[in-house]
């Protein structure tokens, strides 16, 4: 049986292997369709793709370690190799963040600055884990209405635990 730590891991794995497969369909639209603002909670396909990214880096670095870091713009154009560099660089600061975590250190509880409030690492990688579901249903939703499929999910097919 799985540890609470090598389930979260699992996740965390499972979560960038999708988002890697919406790059590879995003990218491959049209850069009209990419582009154009579908009146979702980001504009584009690409702002949405953008803000997971931000989100990842907004937990795992601004409200963990205090640092700061710069939002993707709105409407920023960025070319397939940016996006799979920025997701690399992402999928690398959580993979070694993970790496290091110790069962023990899920009950942790560090202080989020810019909320003034304290959270445990547990709270922190939850949350996370549910914020990326949320987007990546609403990247579904619009590719379906595009009638382009997205990544199929299902994370008993895939995971190891």
């Amino acid at each position: 049986m799985a540890t609470e730590l090598e389930l979260i891991r699992a996740l965390y794995r499972y979560h960038f292997q999708k988002l890697r497969r919406y790059l590879e369909i995003i990218w491959k639209l049209p850069v009209r369709e990419r582009y154009r603002d579908r009146g979702a909670t980001f504009p584009s396909l690409v702002d949405m793709y953008l803000h997971i990214l931000d989100d990842y880096r907004f937990w795992f670095i601004q409200a963990y370690t205090g640092e700061s870091f710069q939002d993707f713009p709105l409407g920023l154009r960025l070319s397939r190799r940016r996006a799979e560099r920025a997701t690399d660089g992402v999928d690398r600061r959580v993979t070694d963040f993970l790496k290091k975590l110790h069962p023990r250190d899920l009950d942790r509880k560090f202080f989020i600055h810019v909320d003034q409030r304290s959270i445990t690492v547990r709270s922190m990688l939850l949350q996370m884990i549910e914020g990326d579901l949320q987007h990546k249903g609403e990247l579904n939703a619009l590719l379906w209405q595009m009638d382009v499929e997205p990544p199929a999910i299902d994370l008993s097919r895939t995971a190891r635990f």
